[in-house]
């Protein structure tokens, strides 16, 4: 199951810490320049899953968000930053 999803402008993103996964679905096949970079970065087509799949660390989850077309500021949550002055 994936933690988090999002659907971006090209792919919809999903980040699957429980299978150490990133998985990327297209509505169809994406072009061929989208699926060298994505052999490039490490992902792989899983005909089982429908998906490109990439062992998860921060190279694939970027490149994932990337190539789906996600904003990444508006992709993650935001984070409350602490004051330094005191």
């Amino acid at each position: 199951t994936p933690a988090s999803e999002a659907q971006g402008e090209h792919a919809r993103f999903e980040d699957c810490p429980a299978e150490n996964r990133v998985r990327l679905f297209f509505p169809g096949k994406p072009p061929f320049e989208t699926r060298t970079t994505l052999k490039r970065s490490g992902f792989r087509w899983a005909p089982s899953q429908g998906a490109w799949s990439a062992f998860r660390n921060t190279g694939t989850i970027e490149t994932a968000k990337r190539v789906a077309g996600i904003d990444a500021a508006c992709a993650l949550p935001a984070v409350a930053q602490q004051s330094t002055t005191p």
